[in-house]
């Protein structure tokens, strides 16, 4: 594709818990093939999360936990259950709602749309104790129709 299109950068902040904690978001309007608009995702992960967009946890993927009898739901994703580790719940499965705000914030005036299949880059980001968050990698995925 050399078109114009909504591509993605998503970011996921965990602790050392292996806990999914918050989602994050921006999207971009780019246009070239499909290597050039990753490269642009990849340019700007390493410093847009700074900027980018938070979002909870979706109340679907909060984690159940029973403690003196009463259970209780925690507003946290494990991330081993993520389908970027082989997991049950997918990338898109995430942050499905979060697409739909996203694109729920679109200008009136433009003509684009999120695709079913949006090109992404996905980074995840350790945070600590003391509030700093890390970026630890970046993969890239475009999801299937």
């Amino acid at each position: 594709m050399n078109d114009f299109e909504i591509i993605l950068n998503l970011w996921y902040v965990y602790g050392v818990d292996g806990l999914i904690y918050s989602l994050r978001a921006r999207a971009y309007v780019h246009k070239g093939n499909e290597e050039q608009k990753l490269e642009f995702l990849q340019g700007f992960a390493e410093k847009d999360y700074l900027i980018a967009q938070p979002f909870p946890i979706p109340d679907c993927y909060h984690m159940e936990i029973i403690t003196k009898g009463c259970k209780k739901k925690l507003p946290v994703f494990p991330t081993n259950l993520l389908d970027v580790y082989g997991g049950p719940v997918t990338i898109a499965n995430l942050y499905e709602e979060v697409f739909r705000q996203i694109e729920k914030q679109l200008p009136v005036q433009t003509n684009l749309t999120i695709s079913r299949d949006p090109l992404i880059c996905v980074t995840p980001l350790l945070g600590d104790d003391y509030g700093n968050i890390t970026p630890k990698f970046d993969s890239r995925f475009r999801f299937d129709s």
